[in-house]
């Protein structure tokens, strides 16, 4: 096959996911968006992940986690960051592997070799908020209603902020699968070696 062929099929595949509409005839719509705050997502392979039947009944976090967060140790990251970003880094080491709401935020926590790790995160989830989020006003919290096919996202089949290549990858669900979308306005954030 030659690269003019291959180009032609990827603008094809493209075209296609950015213009696909779904058995009604209406286009995917925006339904969950990455969560921004703090560091970012550590993406797989995991030890132990969730089952994805469980993010549709996740757990509360435990009250006054935070608490149970050791601190930080001289030269670690968590001394580079905030306290606040620290504690939240360290979430998934309190509560283990599965899906919890921390607010209206929906945290995935895998297993990694050495410890637990957010592996995904939903803002403004429907399953932790007390009422299901009106998707008209998804498309106005700052995501870029564009979408690119990314293979990164489709390995990851799941909402979140990762770093990938020394850049952040924010990965929606548009209704029609996880595809990589972006921020209207990005922030000051750094990706690390440390979690790619």
């Amino acid at each position: 096959m030659s690269c003019r062929t291959c180009l032609v099929l990827v603008a094809l595949a493209l075209t296609a996911l950015t213009s696909a509409e779904d058995a009604t005839g209406h286009s995917p719509e925006l339904t969950e968006l990455p969560d921004e705050r703090g560091l970012p997502d550590t993406p797989g392979p995991y030890k132990e992940a969730p089952s994805d039947a469980d993010a549709e009944k996740p757990a509360h976090a435990m009250p006054a986690w935070r608490s149970k967060v050791p601190n930080a140790t001289q030269g670690s990251l968590g001394s580079l960051v905030s306290l606040k970003a620290w504690q939240d880094y360290q979430f998934c080491n309190v509560h283990k592997t599965g899906f919890f709401c921390d607010g209206t935020t929906r945290i995935r926590c895998c297993k990694l070799e050495d410890g637990y790790a957010k592996c995904g995160s939903t803002a403004n989830s429907g399953t932790c908020a007390a009422e299901k989020p009106d998707l008209s006003k998804l498309k106005s919290l700052g995501f870029y209603k564009t979408r690119q096919a990314s293979s990164f996202c489709q390995r990851q089949l799941h909402v979140g902020t990762y770093c990938y290549k020394h850049r952040y990858v924010y990965c929606c669900n548009y209704g029609a699968g996880v595809v990589e979308c972006q921020p209207q306005h990005q922030s000051g954030r750094w990706c690390m070696d440390v979690f790619i």
